[in-house]
C-alpha cells in the first residue's frame, strides 16, 4: 500500500470506513483523537482494599485467555495487589495451544483456580459455520462480528460464576486501544451498540444488510442476536440491572497500558510467548480470528491490528516508521493457518470468496 493512500501520521489507509484527510494529509480518527486517561494506581489500591480480605474464598473473578493482557492482569493482581483470584476461561473451539499453554502455566506459577466454560453441543461452532456460508454471498465489513456471535454471548455465565462463589468484583484486562475505531460507521462499536440511543441506527443498517443478502433470515438465529445486543459488553444496561451486586472493574482503567511493559512482565515472570502460527502476539489466542483479519483486509482493506498501531502511534508508544516496518510481518496471516482453522468447520478458504465485494 502506497503511503499517498494513507494517513500521513497514523496506517490508516483511505479505505478505512468514515475516513476523511485534512490538507496535510492527517486522518480524521487523529485529528479527533484523545489521549488515554486512566485514574492511577493508588485509586486503584484504595478501590482494591475494599474487595480484599473480607472472608470470602475469593477476593475477585479474573477473566484469562492466555492471550497478553488478561495474563498481565491476572500477574498484576496475584503478584502486585495481593489479591485471591479465581480465574475464568471461556473455552473457545479454536483457543491456540500456546494461549492454553501460557495460561496454564501462569495458573501453575502464580496457585490459581480456574473455573472453565463452554457452550454445549458443539452449537458455536455450526453457528459459526452458518454465519460463514451466509456472509460469503454479500461480503459485508459491517456483518464480520456476526461470525463471532456466540463469544458476545458469555457475559451472563461469567456473573453467574461470580455469583455462585460469592464473588462481589470481576477484574478486566481488556485493552482501551483494541476496540476498532473504524466499526463505529457500521454497529457503533463494541463498546456502545447496546445503547438504546444506537438502536434505530442499527436496526436500519441490519435491515439494509438483509436486503442484500437475505440468507442471514435464515442462517442465524435470531434469539443470539438479540442476546449480543443485550449481552456483548459488561457494560450493556441489561447485565448491570441483572448483576448489580456485582462490580466490574478494568485495569487499564487505573493504569496505562503499555506493550512493552506488558509483554517484559509476563515474558519474565511467567514464561509467556506468542503462537509460532503468527507474527503478532496480539490475538492468536483465538485462531478463529485469523480468518477474521483476512475478510477485514479484503473487503475494506484495513485490519483491527493496523487500527491499534494507528492509535499506539498517537500515543507515542511507536513511530509511524516502526509500525510499518511491524505490518509487514505482523499484520499477514498464512494462508495454510486459516485453512487449518476453516477444516474445522467443514469448510475451505476458498469457499470464503474473499476478494468479492466492497462495504
Amino acid at each position: 500500500m502506497e503511503s499517498k493512500s494513507m494517513c500521513t501520521k497514523c496506517v490508516l489507509p483511505s479505505t478505512t470506513p468514515g475516513i476523511e484527510f485534512d490538507r496535510n494529509g492527517v486522518c480524521n480518527y487523529c485529528n479527533t483523537y484523545e489521549a488515554m486517561k486512566v485514574q492511577g494506581e493508588e485509586k486503584l489500591k484504595e478501590t482494591l482494599d475494599a474487595f480484599r480480605g473480607t472472608g470470602r474464598e475469593y477476593d475477585c473473578l479474573v477473566g484469562i485467555s492466555g492471550g497478553r493482557d488478561s495474563t498481565y492482569t491476572m500477574w498484576k493482581l496475584v503478584n502486585d495487589y495481593k489479591m485471591r483470584v479465581l480465574a475464568f476461561n471461556y473455552k473457545l473451539p479454536w483457543a491456540a495451544e500456546q494461549a492454553r499453554a501460557n495460561m496454564q502455566n501462569a495458573l501453575d506459577i502464580l496457585g490459581v483456580d480456574c473455573a472453565s466454560w463452554e457452550f454445549p453441543n458443539d452449537i458455536q461452532r455450526k453457528a459459526t459455520t452458518k454465519a460463514l456460508k451466509a456472509w460469503v454471498h454479500h461480503p459485508s465489513s459491517i456483518m464480520i462480528p456476526i461470525v463471532c456471535a456466540h463469544c458476545k454471548t458469555w457475559w451472563p455465565r461469567a456473573f453467574q460464576i461470580a455469583r455462585d462463589n460469592d464473588i462481589p468484583l470481576i477484574f478486566l484486562g481488556s485493552n482501551p486501544l483494541e476496540t476498532a475505531s473504524f466499526k463505529k460507521p457500521g454497529f457503533g462499536g463494541a463498546r456502545t451498540y447496546h445503547r438504546v440511543s444506537n438502536l434505530p441506527g442499527i436496526v436500519a443498517k441490519s435491515l439494509k444488510e438483509i436486503l442484500l443478502n437475505p440468507r442471514y433470515l435464515v442462517s442465524c438465529s435470531w434469539s443470539l442476536v438479540a442476546k449480543m445486543y443485550l449481552m456483548a459488553g459488561h457494560t450493556s444496561p441489561y447485565l448491570r440491572w441483572r448483576y448489580k451486586d456485582i462490580t466490574v472493574l478494568r485495569l487499564f482503567d487505573y493504569i496505562k497500558w503499555n506493550e512493552k511493559e506488558v509483554m517484559s512482565t509476563i515474558t519474565d515472570n511467567l514464561g509467556w510467548r506468542k503462537s509460532s502460527e503468527v507474527a503478532s502476539p496480539w490475538r492468536f489466542d483465538c485462531r478463529l480470528d485469523y480468518a477474521r483479519r483476512l475478510m477485514y483486509a479484503t473487503t475494506i482493506g484495513v485490519t483491527e491490528l493496523r487500527d491499534l498501531f494507528s492509535k499506539m502511534i498517537r500515543e507515542g508508544q511507536m513511530t509511524r516508521e516502526e509500525a510499518l516496518d511491524r505490518l509487514k510481518t505482523e499484520d499477514i496471516v498464512p494462508k495454510d493457518v486459516v485453512e487449518d482453522v476453516l477444516a474445522g468447520l467443514g469448510l475451505k478458504l476458498s469457499d470464503l470468496h474473499l476478494g468479492l465485494g466492497k462495504s
